[in-house]
């Protein structure tokens, strides 16, 4: 499939997903290297109020994901495959600041629908 095909079919689905105020305020680059051929590696530049995916590789990228392919980015960008999960079965690991990488993961996941109870004496 075409990278600029792959990139903004992700940018779009990804668009209404995205959690803002989640990231710092300054730009932070996730770049994202696939370990199967012939998927292309691509980027993610992401802040606190928005997100850009573009194809290829960045030149300083604040942390660096090494994943299988890319439909498990995906995946575990939108939180249909568990990060810890991921991680311990080696389908992806992180070169850089770990804590953005776990605060990646919960950027495009939609929050749990909250249960309140009441408390009655």
């Amino acid at each position: 499939m075409d990278i600029n095909l792959i990139v903004n079919t992700w940018q779009a689905a990804l668009k209404d997903r995205f959690r803002s105020g989640f990231l710092p305020i300054e730009d932070t680059v996730f770049q994202f290297q696939f370990e199967h051929q012939p998927n292309e590696p691509l980027y993610l530049t992401a802040n606190q109020q928005t997100f850009t995916l573009s194809p290829g590789t960045h030149r300083v990228p604040t942390l660096t994901l090494f994943v299988r392919d890319q439909a498990t980015m995906l995946q575990l960008l939108t939180g249909e495959k568990d990060g810890m999960a991921a991680f311990m079965a080696g389908t992806y690991r992180a070169d850089g600041n770990i804590i953005l990488s776990q605060l990646l993961l919960y950027v495009f996941q939609q929050p749990a629908l909250l249960q309140t109870q009441q408390v009655i004496d």
